[in-house]
């Protein structure tokens, strides 16, 4: 039997004392409230109701039953409560993970504005440059290269895409002389990104379109791209970076791009999540407002840059 509509009809019964008055206020037959009620007692195996021609009078078993179920049926109230707010209201917190010199550069603004329309939520931001599992992070949402994203449930948008250059110090080039076609790398010294180079080997696009595959050597290996600008910067050799990183770095004569006509893929970040029916509206609201933010953003016109989509 449906054991929750049944505890619902026997406090009804209860507080109008009469099976009739119970059966109008539910807008139920009689026949189906007496059923109700026995098939209730026959499922738990007690007594709920004493019924005579003239009275009903509650068991002992019939007052412990009411106040569990007045209890259950207050807490599932409070739980539907609850989730129709969340659902109406963007509250509680929102877990998001995304790449680190990423979320450092570009994320902040966003926050200040999200917080400034939704103040009722805790915003918690975990940084990884790596693949990473939402369900298993408990993460509401991520903003992930679209390398790492493989999940046949995930949920993706594309929120921008990032020109890669290949740079250098200008002190590092002075001593060892400046490549000019891909070719030429193998015999430079160079800065080697963990995630992003797992070969010995880039390609890159030449001004005719052409694929060029050129080998590397790497001396310096690290997970965080942050660290491959500041060994470039130290002139430990050439690495490859996002433009938004190296940006002002170029602009200030940090670092020297070099071979711009050969370009090397774009790199493109994805909001990413993992279902697109039920989104809680605080998920969706930062959603929208990454999308609108990023998708307002001119063009850059500097030496380096971030387009988005």
């Amino acid at each position: 039997m449906d054991v929750l509509t049944g505890m619902k009809i026997f406090v009804k019964v209860v507080e109008a004392n009469s099976y009739a008055h119970a059966a109008e206020a539910l807008d139920m037959s009689v026949p189906r409230i007496s059923r109700t009620i026995s098939d209730l007692e026959e499922h738990l195996g007690v007594r709920l109701l004493q019924r005579t021609t003239r009275r009903m009078s509650l068991t002992e078993a019939g007052r412990m039953y009411l106040d569990r179920c007045r209890l259950i049926l207050g807490d599932i109230e409070d739980t539907y409560s609850m989730l129709s707010s969340s659902a109406t209201n963007a509250s509680g917190r929102l877990k998001i993970v995304a790449p680190a010199l990423f979320a450092m550069r570009k994320l902040a603004p966003i926050l200040r504005e999200y917080r400034a329309l939704h103040p009722n939520v805790t915003i918690e931001v975990a940084l990884a440059d790596r693949a990473v599992d939402l369900i298993e992070g408990e993460f509401d949402l991520g903003i992930l290269a679209s390398r790492y994203i493989t999940g046949q449930t995930l949920v993706s948008r594309p929120l921008m895409s990032t020109d890669f250059y290949t740079c250098a110090a200008p002190d590092y080039l002075a001593e060892h002389g400046t490549p000019t076609h891909p070719s030429e790398l193998e015999a430079h010294p160079f800065i080697a990104f963990r995630t992003e180079h797992n070969t010995n080997e880039m390609t890159f696009e030449a001004p005719d379109g052409t694929q060029v595959t050129a080998s590397v050597n790497p001396v310096v290996y690290t997970n965080n791209i942050g660290m491959v600008r500041r060994c470039a910067l130290a002139g430990l050799g050439i690495g490859t970076m996002s433009g938004y990183l190296v940006d002002d770095d170029i602009r200030a004569g940090k670092l020297i791009r070099l071979m711009p006509e050969f370009r090397l893929p774009d790199r493109e970040f994805r909001l990413v999540y993992t279902n697109r029916k039920f989104i809680p509206l605080k998920v969706k609201a930062f959603i929208d407002l990454a999308v609108n933010h990023f998708r307002s953003q001119e063009e850059p016109v500097s030496a380096g840059g971030m387009r988005s989509e």
